[in-house]
């Protein structure tokens, strides 16, 4: 490199020395003349800047600028630009005329439109002249940018077309927006068109548009046919605080690793040193001698140590003014004006060169210039360039001269095939920076004292809530790896009795970690999980939203240790459908895991295998004196103090508690704790008059049993023998063995293999998403690469956490404060999105049918049985393109049901620890259950009379005690509304939160496929020969194909442009692989 490097400095000088020497003797060649001239012309049109500085740059640094233009254009036209080429710079060859008269007349052309005032931008968009909006680069074609109609939602985007018109403003932008005419609209172009469309296609497209009234135009717009073009006028951009430039300081590289590397070569120089010195005989050093050496090194080191700390802690850039959306990760180029110089050899710098080129890796973002001796502050220039390098790089200034906007070097970030770099990389780019600080120590102070106050009160706490220590088998079932365990399950066989009849039913617990309990609204640890909203996980770290020491220690539900648990339990039939007639229970409880699963130790066990004694899961025995439990018959039951310990150490035992005590057990005193009904024994469980005690009338607590002869009787109807001997008993603690384990794993499976069956049956859409896994090394670097398998272990928990979403979705809705319910949606199909698709896979001979996701599904089905598993798979990625993604929303006064799942309610309930939304869910749901709570306590409105069942209930004859009392209930319920907005926020705040989380959640899941892409790009790297894997073409069109490969979950276009390209033999793929 070094030799290749000063044979082109030598050749380069010695050109320019034969080209002095002919400007002094003022003869120029024909072709020196016209490159001097295309030179200066392309030079007129960029800006030398502003300030006494900018225009005393010399004449070669403009030539550099528009070097730098031109290739940017170049290189444009590869990615996408198909008019770059053939219209130059933005403004096409009129510009480029009128620009060089201007440069012969000593004037500059502008090459952007200057924004108009922030006053004028503001007042024109409430008048509505303009649109606001967030502008969005398209990632295949990145000449062309959207914007959402706020306006008109139905309405298709709007379209920037070309850099001219996008004005400076960069992908993400928020900006202010004037539509063109309506005689500059276009054509939707169909995204399945077989074709490409080529430039002379555009024009025609347009002129016929001449044709079109404004009328027509609009209609076009409303079917979704033509997009209204737009240009921007003024680009809103603010000044970052201090703290969102601190967590910049996380993702960079500090000086640290530049001293480690450093330390290591001088480590290698000095053991060559060694060498040659024992090879020349050695020379021995005086021992005062090494000991100053070794104390120089030692104070230099430290002095090294506390300038590498000051600088990563403060970096210079700190104290300047940077702007929201101008920092991007680049790497560095070089940059010729010179024609002589190969436009591909752009990774040296010549020492005539004054400016470089700084390339974001995300391709929707502009180059970048950069001044020579900035960049010598990093790079030893001029010399060659190492394209492996990553920088964090600001865009300082972009006027309406410049075609590309100048910027600094802020700090160097690591070499790209580093896993620092990556981890960096992935973060930054997805702002998902906040995730790499760590935190305050404001929020680690407080997580530690509730943690404290906690565990102090746990046992108080345990006995204001539903116990199931003992009484059920709670169990958890995880990856292998996994830390954060949100979840946990129990089943249980209810005996046959008159309230289940001769039908068999089961009951099934969903245990959540009850993270709401211990994150109070709007503390410091709340604020600071509002803003991360989301677990970000990495192919080989992890950035949690909690604090380490909240999660370990109160909230992750490990075997052995009682945990805080928000509970939902209903019935199944063994065909797996619910049994209707019991309403699902939610309640606060306290549980202890008594064995933790992988899913690969459940998938043996459920295949009917069985795993060696050595390698089975530990099991432990929780032990508790519970107040409150859970009955044989799935009753709430209290107890006594007396009774629970007698009972736990093998009495049976129980007296019942008394209403009083019941209720001072869990009444108001612990906002938003719901009780678990155990005053009001009619509602136990909904219709048990006929199987316990639990039907009478008495307040006598809950699941009451008289014991006679120290056996259990019922006192209700005694028409089943059966049921005189178990039902309404607190019955036995579930014994822990691993036989009764392995069978409740059996029983489960077998439920929601059924529950799954019901769920695709009644319209859900599976649909295939290909997931990698890396084995990795000692360093974190890859070392091989699987596809994670999802079996039956998974859909096992997968089914249980749907139907627990869906039900706690059903509750919020059915909540007086329904409005509030913080949801989940996902879209359905466009109109205009399936109807191009629906045309495109007709052409191909596949008749599809989009219109409901019940269809949807039948299609894939068909398409698989009659054309096979690689169409199917070419549709469903197809699909897949075309569906958008769920999204949290406010409910109001629409309910917007889920396409996917076909699911009219569905919402997050199940992962608190890791998903923000799913604790302001626990949170409105804790209120609906206080609100209940409440209502039931006060003495109801109506009276029934003793001989009317609870289901037909009679009224007084006056109307006018009635309407009194609904003003009443009215004025509580406000009350209680407010009460409920300060803990949860009003609607506007939720809908806020909402948006944040899904901003947070997809820039997550951004990271994670970049991360994974990452890894395996290092990987195929490191391997000897090429990966071969299966690809599936989706779409041909006129010099590509695209390609999608489902082992990767990635597609890829494949063009035949060159020769090269075109001489590349394609064979198809044996069916055996397929």
């Amino acid at each position: 490199m070094e030799k290749v490097y000063r044979e082109k400095v030598t050749r380069q000088l010695s050109t320019e020395a034969l080209s002095s020497a002919s400007g002094a003797s003022g003869a120029t060649t024909p072709s020196q003349g016209n490159s001097h001239r295309t030179a200066t012309n392309a030079a007129s049109r960029i800006e030398a800047g502003s300030g006494g500085e900018r225009r005393g740059r010399d004449g070669g640094e403009r030539r550099r600028e528009a070097g730098a233009a031109q290739t940017h254009l170049r290189d444009g036209e590869r990615r996408g630009r198909r008019n770059a080429e053939k219209t130059g710079p933005p403004g096409g060859r009129k510009e480029e005329r009128e620009t060089e008269e201007g440069s012969r007349r000593g004037e500059r052309k502008k090459q952007f439109e200057e924004y108009v005032s922030c006053q004028q931008a503001h007042a024109g968009t409430e008048e509505g002249i303009y649109v606001k909006g967030v502008l969005r680069v398209s990632a295949g074609r990145v000449d062309e940018a959207y914007v959402k109609d706020s306006r008109n939602p139905l309405l298709s985007d709007f379209l920037v077309a070309g850099l001219r018109d996008r004005n400076r403003a960069f992908h993400g932008d928020t900006v202010v927006l004037q539509i063109h005419d309506w005689t500059l609209w276009r054509r939707q172009v169909d995204a399945f068109s077989l074709g490409e469309v080529t430039t002379d296609g555009d024009s025609r497209s347009s002129s016929s548009q001449d044709a079109l009234s404004e009328a027509t135009c609009l209609e076009l717009v409303r079917e979704g046919k033509m997009l209204r073009t737009a240009k921007v006028v003024y680009v809103e951009t603010r000044l970052l605080t201090q703290a969102e430039k601190m967590r910049l300081v996380p993702p960079l590289a500090t000086e640290e690793e530049k001293e480690a590397k450093e330390k290591k070569e001088d480590k290698d120089k000095d053991k060559e040193k060694r060498d040659e010195d024992g090879a020349d005989g050695g020379r021995e050093m005086l021992d005062d001698e090494r000991e100053e050496a070794m104390l120089a090194g030692a104070e230099k080191s430290q002095r090294r140590a506390k300038e590498t700390a000051r600088v990563a802690l403060d970096p210079p850039w700190l104290r300047r003014n940077l702007r929201y959306n101008r920092t991007f990760i680049c790497t560095l180029r070089g940059n010729h004006a010179n024609s002589r110089t190969a436009p591909e050899d752009d990774i040296t710098v010549f020492p005539d060169d004054t400016l470089l080129r700084a390339i974001p890796l995300d391709k929707r973002i502009s180059w970048v210039l950069i001044p020579l001796r900035e960049a010598q502050n990093w790079v030893s220039l001029p010399g060659p360039l190492d394209k492996q390098r990553l920088y964090l790089v600001n865009v300082d200034v972009w006027d309406a001269f410049n075609v590309l906007p100048r910027g600094s070097i802020l700090t160097y970030i690591g070499p790209a095939d580093s896993v620092q770099t990556i981890e960096r990389c992935c973060m930054l780019q997805n702002d998902l920076q906040a995730h790499m600080l760590p935190h305050s120590q404001e929020v680690l102070a407080e997580s530690d004292e509730i943690v404290r106050v906690a565990e102090e009160s746990f046992e108080t706490e345990a006995r204001r809530r539903v116990d199931l220590r003992g009484v059920r088998r709670v169990f958890t079932i995880d990856p292998a790896s996994a830390r954060d365990l949100d979840d946990a399950v129990h089943v249980h066989r209810l005996p046959a009795s008159a309230w289940t009849g001769r039908d068999p039913e089961i009951e099934i617990g969903v245990h959540i970690a009850d993270v709401s309990h211990f994150l109070s609204p709007l503390c410091k640890t709340d604020e600071e999980a509002r803003e991360r909203c989301t677990t970000v996980y990495l192919t080989h770290v992890v950035f949690p939203m909690l604090p380490r020491a909240l999660c370990d220690s109160l909230c992750s539900l490990h075997l052995g240790s009682p945990k805080l648990t928000f509970s939902v339990n209903f019935r199944v039939h063994e065909d797996g459908s619910l049994v209707k007639a019991w309403p699902p229970r939610f309640y606060k409880s306290v549980m202890e895991s008594c064995c933790r699963f992988n899913y690969e130790q459940v998938q043996v066990l459920i295949d009917g295998g069985d795993l060696p004694p050595d390698s089975r899961p530990t099991l432990a025995s929780p032990w508790s004196s519970p107040s409150v439990t859970l009955g044989t018959c799935g009753c709430f039951v209290a107890l006594s103090p007396t009774s629970a310990s007698s009972s736990s150490s093998g009495v049976s035992s129980r007296s019942v508690v008394p209403a009083s005590c019941a209720r001072e057990m869990t009444g108001p005193s612990f906002p938003f704790a719901p009780r678990a009904n155990v005053e009001a024994v009619q509602s136990c469980c909904g219709s048990c008059a006929s199987c316990c005690a639990c039907g009478r009338g008495e307040r006598q607590g809950l699941g009451g049993v008289a014991r006679r002869s120290d056996r259990l009787e019922t006192r209700g109807e005694r028409n089943n023998e059966e049921a005189r001997e178990n039902v309404g008993s607190p019955g036995k603690p579930d014994e822990v063995s691993w036989t009764a384990v392995v069978d409740d794993l059996r029983l489960l499976d077998a439920l929601t293999v059924e529950i799954r069956k019901k769920r695709f049956a009644n319209g859900s859409l599976l649909l295939h998403k290909a997931t990698l896994r890396f084995a990795l090394d000692a360093r974190s670097r890859p070392t091989d690469w699987h596809l994670e398998e999802h079996s039956r272990s998974h859909t096992l928990i997968e089914e249980l956490m749907l139907l627990a979403n869906c039900l706690v979705a059903e509750r919020l809705i059915a909540s007086p404060f329904s409005d509030l319910a913080v949801l989940r949606l996902h879209p359905p199909l466009l109109d205009k999105q399936r109807k191009s698709l629906t045309a495109f896979l007709s052409k191909l001979g596949i008749s599809t049918d989009f219109s409901s996701s019940r269809e949807t599904q039948r299609t894939l089905e068909s398409v698989r049985t009659t054309k096979g598993d690689c169409a199917a798979v070419a549709v469903e990625a197809l699909l897949r393109k075309a569906l958008k993604l769920a999204l949290y929303y406010v409910h109001g006064d629409v309910l917007q049901p889920h396409f996917a799942l076909h699911f009219d309610e569905y919402t997050h309930f199940t992962s608190p620890i890791r998903r923000y939304a799913d604790v302001l869910v626990h949170r409105l749901l804790a209120c609906s259950l206080e609100w209940e709570w409440q209502n039931e306590s006060q003495p109801p409105i109506s009276v029934s009379s003793p001989s009317s069942p609870p289901s037909s209930p009679s009224f007084p004859s006056r109307a006018s005690p009635l309407r009194q009392g609904e003003r009443q209930e009215s004025a509580e319920l406000l009350a209680f509304r407010r009460r409920v907005e300060a803990i949860c926020g009003d609607k506007d705040q939720l809908e806020a939160l909402c948006g944040q989380c899904n901003a947070k959640k997809m820039n997550a899941k951004q990271a994670q496929t970049d991360c994974d892409r990452f890894f395996l790009a290092i990987h195929l790297k490191q391997r000897r020969t090429p990966e071969a894997t299966v690809g599936v073409v989706l779409m041909l069109q006129d010099r590509s194909l695209v390609v999608f490969l489902p082992l990767l979950d990635k597609e890829q276009r494949i063009t035949f442009q060159t020769e090269e390209a075109r001489g590349q033999a394609l064979r198809s793929v044996d069916p055996a692989i397929q």
